[in-house]
């Protein structure tokens, strides 16, 4: 079960980089907490689904699909690809593969 834990860490890990990016270019204080929580939460649930942790794999596929929502979401009503659509087809590939691997 390593390949479901590793895709979770490094979709964990872009999350919280985009948060930090959008902080720095934006200035958005809303982006940093964001990218920071569920950042390390997916990075928390990352290491549980390494671990065989009963939670990590129930949180790591809520978190990722409540991000991808949001990012779905917020790629409808703006209709920018940038960050909105990039996260929404990064959060798909994530669910996908995520799904995928632990058969």
């Amino acid at each position: 079960m390593r390949a479901p834990g590793i895709v979770i860490l490094v979709y964990g890990l872009l999350v919280l980089v985009g948060g930090i990016v959008g902080y720095t270019t934006a200035e958005s204080m809303a982006s940093l907490i964001a990218g920071g929580v569920f950042g390390l939460g997916l990075l928390a649930s990352g290491v549980g689904v390494l671990r065989g942790k009963d939670m990590g794999f129930l949180m790591a596929p809520i978190l990722t699909v409540l991000l991808t929502m949001f990012f779905g979401y917020r790629l409808v009503q703006g209709g920018e690809f940038m960050p909105s659509g990039l996260m929404t087809a990064l959060g798909l590939v994530t669910v996908i593969l995520y799904f995928t691997l632990r058969r």
